[in-house]
């Protein structure tokens, strides 16, 4: 079974890889997960809006690749955390973007897998 760390690169490489399948199976089905992205509407609360998210998100997305900056992931028993700082270079919704995106979240083991509760994303200074 994947360590903490290895669930955090596997997100990561699964957005880049365009893996909705992937990514919705990674998050925590339960009412307290919550994905908190960049626009000031992209929320999630609850396991309801999940599937729907991460299949538009895959769907808009082109080109994309992620340079990581840093990335520290901690694990306790069955709680871990993580923080990167990463370069996205990606086509967005048919507009080529690179911006600085830093990360932060919060997995639960459950079942010997680990499983994303909590997201939350913001963007840096631009690179361009």
């Amino acid at each position: 079974m994947p360590n903490a760390n290895e669930t955090v690169k596997a997100y990561f490489d699964a957005l880049v890889a365009r893996d909705a399948e992937t990514l919705i199976a990674m998050m925590l089905p339960a009412a307290h997960y919550v994905k908190i992205g960049t626009d000031a509407d992209e929320v999630i609360e609850g396991n309801e809006d999940i599937t729907t998210y991460y299949q538009n998100h895959v769907a808009s997305t082109e080109d994309f690749s992620i340079r990581i900056i840093n990335l520290d992931v901690q694990e306790r028993d069955d709680v871990a955390w993580f923080y990167t700082q990463q370069v996205w270079n990606l086509k967005w919704q048919g507009v080529q973007e690179e911006f600085v995106m830093r990360m932060t979240g919060v997995l639960e083991k459950v079942d010997d897998m680990w499983k994303f509760a909590q997201i939350h994303a913001s963007i840096g200074v631009s690179t361009s």
